[in-house]
């Protein structure tokens, strides 16, 4: 796929976008639906692209990526959101954003490793009070720039801000089973996931965390090799993905899924459910419970039972517009704009967006990747089409991308002229080198 050329105003720019168009028309795909979803879905990412970019300034050293280029979330860096929307630019020839990312939010990094995960234009560092940690996307980041690049220079110097912010991963999230936890529910960005949004603090180790921690220690262990530091290697990467097997996978079940320490059992059925039962048997089968897929945690065995049971499977995981947020036989399930608030949490927080049906594009390109490692490449290339379906429509029923979309009907829910990590859809079957999944 030809990455598509950032907005500008030279006609030039006009000129290679119709080029562009005309390309993904011809080689692409014959199905003409695809192909016009296809021209929708990258004008507008085209556009986004020129409109989501901001300067140093007001607590922010480097350039850096916003959310939305609409009224939603304001000049504010998220840590996911940005990581991924780097990846775009990346794609079209512009990886310095993956640096900005970490320079940014490293400069406002504690003594003891503590990162923030979310900048305020003009306010500095949110989330102090919650000890909102950055999310695990900052090794990627800089392993990604380094790959682009070949900047060592810089990468050794951000070298040891990164390792302090994974150790303090494990300091301050870590379990009884050497795994990770969540401080509170919204940490994950899965903001209400049923795993942990309907049980006490800390007392759920979910399978997102430490599959995400995987990736991270890979990119740790490239950028050690890349600068020649010693003591840091894979290994790391493949005791978590060994304990992540071994505590978080359900035989049973065939699914990952989260641990509940007060229980000592898996996080998947409502508690007391039993065999022949109608009801409950699915209620915390959560959208957390795939990212082991993605990082490649899963055995193939493991994924061969898992994919076509519940991801493939139009009774869990698999909508016509993408993957939905939590299996439909949940019984938590729904569409809701807004979801159930936590039972037990940050009380500033009082509603949390909605990760509890509706369909989120990070969730359709993270299980894109999934089918892609694990030898299901025809359901991958339907998963795209699907999300760039749902993107399509949303462009042309409200002019724009929204955040999350309903899982039933493609209707578009939250925050029009949405951006973040819906700039990947054009991109989505690439092979992006500075992508390490």
């Amino acid at each position: 796929m030809v990455a598509l050329p950032v907005t500008c105003n030279d006609d030039r720019c006009g000129l290679a976008f119709r080029a562009f168009a005309r390309q993904l028309m011809q080689t692409h795909f014959s199905n003409s639906r695809n192909a016009d979803d296809t021209v929708t879905v990258a004008r507008e990412i085209n556009s986004l692209m020129g409109r989501v970019t901001r300067p140093p300034g007001f607590g922010f050293p480097a350039p850096y990526l916003v959310v939305s280029a609409g009224e939603n979330y304001g000049g504010n860096l998220f840590v996911w959101d940005h990581y991924h929307m780097s990846l775009r630019f990346a794609a079209a020839g512009r990886p310095e954003f993956l640096r900005y990312l970490c320079d940014n939010v490293f400069h406002h990094q504690e003594p003891d490793g503590f990162t923030p995960n979310c900048i305020l234009h003009g306010r500095g560092p949110r989330g102090s009070s919650s000890r909102f940690h950055a999310q695990p996307f900052l090794a990627r980041a800089a392993a990604g720039y380094l790959k682009a690049t070949g900047d060592q220079a810089w990468a050794a110097e951000v070298f040891p801000k990164i390792t302090a912010y994974l150790d303090y991963y494990d300091r301050a999230h870590g379990s009884p089973l050497g795994l990770h936890r969540w401080a509170w529910p919204f940490h994950s960005g899965i903001d209400n996931d049923v795993v942990t949004t309907f049980h006490l603090p800390d007392s759920v180790v979910p399978a997102d965390l430490s599959s995400f921690l995987v990736l991270e220690y890979r990119a740790l262990a490239y950028l050690a090799d890349a600068i020649g530091a010693s003591g840091v290697d894979v290994e790391r990467a493949d005791a978590l993905s060994e304990l992540i097997r071994q505590h978080l996978w359900s035989e049973d079940k065939s699914s990952f899924a989260a641990f509940d320490l007060l229980s000592g059992k898996h996080l998947f059925a409502i508690g007391g459910w039993k065999p022949g039962q109608a009801n409950g048997a699915y209620a915390y089968q959560s959208c957390s419970n795939l990212i082991p897929l993605y990082a490649g945690v899963a055995t193939a065995d493991q994924a061969a039972a898992m994919i076509p049971r519940y991801v493939l499977s139009a009774d869990h995981f698999w909508s016509d517009f993408g993957i939905r947020s939590l299996s439909r036989s949940s019984e938590f399930y729904n569409n809701a704009i807004w979801g159930n608030p936590p039972r037990y949490g940050d009380h500033t927080r009082p509603t949390n967006s909605n990760w509890q049906g509706p369909v989120w594009f990070p969730l359709s390109f993270f299980v894109h990747r999934a089918l892609r490692k694990y030898g299901f490449p025809e359901e991958a290339d339907d998963l795209r089409a699907r999300t760039l379906r749902v993107l399509a429509l949303s462009v042309e029923s409200v002019g724009s991308f929204a955040e999350n979309f309903c899982g039933e009907t493609g209707k578009p829910l939250y925050a029009r002229d949405f951006a973040a990590w819906n700039l990947l859809a054009d991109v989505m079957r690439d092979d992006l080198p500075w992508e390490f999944f």
